[in-house]
């Protein structure tokens, strides 16, 4: 469902219930927005699959896929 070479941007225009996860791993996706999401996860060294299950997690429980 998500892809790490996804933008943040088009990450939040596909599922912007989402923000509140971007939020607390300090995600720019305003001016930052064209970084993939892998570029995002190794300027914030946090862990990319994680990320990724809790986004997915997100969508699914807003029952959005």
């Amino acid at each position: 469902m998500i892809d790490r070479n996804m933008t943040v941007n088009e990450l939040l225009r596909k599922f912007p219930q989402v923000q509140s996860v971007l939020d607390r791993y300090y995600i720019d996706y305003c001016c930052g927005g064209h970084r993939t999401l892998e570029e995002a996860a190794k300027e914030h060294n946090f862990n990319l699959d994680e990320f990724i299950k809790e986004v997915e997690g997100k969508i699914e429980e807003s029952g959005s896929s």
